[in-house]
């Protein structure tokens, strides 16, 4: 039997070889890399996370990372979450089980620590990956949601769909117009399955600094001076990326959503960005599949989101 990998807490030094890592994770699932040291960083600065205390790395015996693994709480909702990987051509048996061993600790002490009622652990799978899937139904979690990823190539032109009538789109002014597009976006959400309570100061941190942040890629749509919806996007240089889409209720069914899509994709076509993707919830109560259908993206790949309670 060989030497079982060392498991040992992420240091910032290992952000290069965990990103080799996560990529080979991402072609084996998806067919292609979709991992930056930039999203790796940016995950690493966010509100409360102690990358000492939050994330692992496994070492084969010859000190290659073949593993990686955290636990946090971004939500703050009681609904925490976690991620394990391992690279898919490294075959230990134990290796997934004890790196979702640790994660599972850390977030029911975090929901200890915040006095949480009813705590849960929150864990994706692509679809495509049966061995995690089956490593999570058989530590207890249960399948909860579908998210798809969508996607559109913009060298075959933007189906521009019309801003409805009485409503304008304009550009985001992050001086003064951050705290409407947070309380859009939560007004937006509000019955979302996880709809956030992270507090305007770290969400302003976690979006408004991120490496790619550029205002001239965000939108809000206004309705004289009420903010209707906004659009949060960002441009990853080999991808765009629609961060979020919320509409507020009394302005929905009207093809806003739709408008603030296309708007988008025409800002992206401009800057040279043909391909832009987003993720997508399937059982969505406002429908946005259809919204993204109508605007021309199709499905790309799809995950799975499984849950279960946490022990006191």
């Amino acid at each position: 039997m060989s030497e079982p990998s060392r498991i040992r807490p992420a240091t910032r030094g290992d952000g290069p070889e965990i990103v080799d890592l996560l990529n080979a994770c991402d072609v084996a699932e998806i067919g292609e890399p979709d991992t930056t040291l930039e999203d790796l960083e940016n995950d690493w600065t966010m509100e409360g996370f102690d990358l000492s205390r939050d994330a692992w790395v496994a070492e084969s015996p010859g000190g290659t990372i073949v593993g990686y693994a955290y636990a946090g709480d971004q939500l703050h909702t009681g609904e925490l979450e976690a991620d394990l990987w391992t690279h898919p051509e490294h075959h230990e048996r134990e290796l997934g089980g004890r790196l979702l061993g640790l994660a599972e600790r850390r977030a029911a002490r975090l929901a200890v620590e915040r006095a949480y009622a009813d705590p849960t652990m929150d864990v994706f799978c692509a679809t495509t990956n049966r061995a995690k899937r089956d490593l999570l139904r058989r530590h207890g979690f249960t399948l909860k949601r579908t998210v798809l990823r969508m996607t559109i190539d913009l060298a075959n032109g933007v189906r521009a769909l019309p801003v409805p009538r009485g409503l304008a789109i304009r550009t985001f002014r992050p001086e003064t117009e951050a705290r409407v597009v947070y309380e859009t976006m939560n007004e937006a959400f509000r019955d979302h399955f996880r709809q956030s309570e992270e507090p305007f100061a770290a969400w302003r941190a976690r979006l408004l600094g991120h490496a790619d942040f550029r205002p001239d890629l965000w939108w809000l749509a206004w309705d004289g001076e009420r903010a209707a919806g906004a659009l949060i996007a960002y441009d990853h240089g080999d991808l765009g990326w629609v961060k979020s889409l919320g509409v507020r209720p009394p302005w929905r069914r009207r093809g806003l959503g739709g408008a603030l899509l296309t708007h988008a994709f025409t800002e992206f076509a401009r800057r040279g960005q043909m391909r832009v993707d987003l993720g997508v919830d399937v059982e969505g109560e406002t429908a946005p599949l259809r919204v993204y259908e109508r605007a021309g993206m199709q499905e790309d790949s799809a995950h799975e989101l499984y849950a279960r309670r946490l022990a006191g």
